[in-house]
């Protein structure tokens, strides 16, 4: 007896997602989302919706979410969705700044393709929360959660491990365990991705140049930030910014 053909032929059966749809409803920190191969919203949890202030559902579906979702952020989560869908690998357990507005935090967030029956990756699935709110009780976070504020509010700096783990009042291989328990990577690749992040965010929103952005966000060369940046992202910084240009002067034009 086969247990995925036995699997497979039972979600075939199945007629409506409604019932799944009901039960992502019940997690209220968690927020799950579909998305269709040009990365439009297709479904969204209730946490989704409240994340992206619509009054229902409906109001999300076909749309890619500028409207909703921080703007300049909007290149980042776009160019992991393509990374998802070119690849057909999914992204588990990494990390991002959040798309709420108002909000300066970080989500851990996973995407996993969607395929047909022929195999083709036709969109993708996404799970992600908050793990900036150190008193939801789902991610409490404890002494770790200083050396965390800590990695966001000086990511351009030389940081060291030893130092964080001093911060969280750990043993540096305590400390190292325990982060990679909570965030499923170490914390040396969670400085390297913040910062990243922060660069994707200049190139969108500034005309710095690479070597420029790669000082701001604490890479000690050019070099070195490119091969970080195309090992995390897929692409170059320079093709990362050309794609994304259009939104770079959309958010300058909107800027007060």
């Amino acid at each position: 007896m086969d247990p995925e053909k036995i699997r497979r032929d039972f979600f075939r059966r199945i007629g409506d997602f409604q019932p799944f749809q009901q039960l992502f409803d019940l997690l209220p920190d968690v927020c799950f989302f579909v998305k269709d191969r040009q990365s439009r919203f297709i479904m969204h949890n209730l946490r989704g919706v409240e994340c992206c202030g619509t009054a229902s559902e409906e109001e999300l579906v076909g749309k890619l979410g500028y409207e909703y979702i921080v703007h300049n952020l909007m290149s980042l989560y776009i160019e992991q969705d393509r990374q998802v869908m070119e690849t057909g690998q999914p992204i588990i357990n990494a990390i991002c700044p959040s798309p709420e507005k108002g909000k300066e935090s970080l989500i851990i967030f996973s995407k996993v393709p969607l395929r047909d029956r022929r195999g083709r990756v036709i969109g993708l699935a996404g799970i992600w929360r908050d793990i900036s709110n150190l008193d939801a009780p789902t991610v409490k976070l404890g002494r770790i959660g200083r050396a965390v504020q800590t990695i966001h509010r000086r990511y351009a700096e030389s940081l060291l491990v030893r130092d964080l783990a001093a911060e969280a009042g750990l043993s540096r291989s305590q400390f190292e365990r325990q982060f990679v328990h909570l965030f499923g990577t170490t914390p040396r690749e969670y400085l390297v991705r913040v910062r990243v992040y922060a660069a994707c965010r200049l190139l969108v929103e500034t005309d710095d140049n690479v070597t420029q952005i790669a000082m701001q966000t604490g890479f000690y060369d050019h070099s070195h930030f490119c091969r970080t940046f195309r090992r995390i992202m897929g692409i170059s910084p320079g093709l990362f910014r050309r794609r994304h240009a259009s939104q770079a002067l959309y958010v300058r034009h909107r800027a007060p």
